[in-house]
């Protein structure tokens, strides 16, 4: 039995006494014509528009987009003679600039994998942030899933200094040090996020890439130094791993 709410139900009345004299006054208009959104999308196209980047630049999805020109023919269906207002709007709006600039930035999956598995080794944003030159929030925000691109500039600092430093411990000399490594690795455990172990680097950069086993962390960080492989696979040599980190990506914070 579900519980009554009083508020929810008066807002949901008043919401349809709203919605009613809309319709009423000829204001309601959930729907738009599809056919002059479809011309404005294939004059895009015809620029060299991608899917992709005409969905970013709208804050549509691609699939929306491929559906508009194309219908479903898995499922039979033909193009729609109609959409959504609010995302005929938004694509109207969809200039060959704005689609140039959102074809320039890149997915930001992979930049996010990238930080939260040196944050699950230890490495605290503001570390990482003087690293790459950029502030902390940053580096919180991008690994929190705050952000769905990211400049080509970004995704290549961070994909190298992934490379530099997945298979290096935190700094740890001081208390201070010991303190930011523990509250690191402490955020990804909270998370799930997975340790530089954990992934697959061909498919790091795949928006729809799931790591499959669970992390669980039984040491202070990961032994030093592992083999990456050419799979992507990285596993410890010479002496016996600290924290397999292994997880599934997990939500933002």
């Amino acid at each position: 039995m579900t519980s009554h709410c009083p508020k929810l139900s008066r807002y949901r009345h008043n919401y349809a006494r709203w919605r009613a004299r809309q319709i009423a006054y000829g204001k309601w208009e959930p729907w738009a014509p599809a056919a002059p959104v479809r011309e404005h999308v294939q004059a895009l196209r015809r620029e060299g528009a991608s899917f992709r980047a005409i969905g970013r630049a709208a804050g549509v999805s691609p699939t929306t987009v491929h559906r508009l020109l194309h219908g479903e023919p898995a499922r039979c269906r033909a193009v729609p003679d109609r959409m959504h207002a609010a995302e005929a709007r938004r694509l109207l709006a969809v200039t060959q600039a704005a689609a140039e600039r959102a074809a320039a930035r890149r997915d930001a999956a992979g930049t996010r994998r990238r930080l939260r598995a040196l944050t699950a080794v230890g490495h605290p944003a503001v570390s990482l942030a003087a690293r790459l030159g950029v502030a902390p929030r940053t580096v919180r925000d991008l690994a929190a899933g705050q952000a769905g691109s990211v400049s080509p500039a970004m995704h290549r600092a961070v994909a190298a200094l992934y490379d530099e430093i997945w298979d290096q411990p935190p700094d740890e000399h001081t208390g201070a040090q010991r303190r930011a490594a523990a509250a690191a690795r402490a955020r990804a455990a909270r998370n799930g996020w997975p340790t530089p172990m954990g992934l697959d680097d061909d498919q790091i950069d795949a928006p729809g890439y799931r790591p499959r086993a669970n992390w669980r962390p039984t040491g202070a960080c990961a032994t030093y130094p592992p083999v990456r492989h050419a799979a992507g696979h990285r596993r410890s040599q010479g002496r016996q791993a600290g924290t397999r980190g292994h997880a599934h990506e997990g939500r933002g914070r």
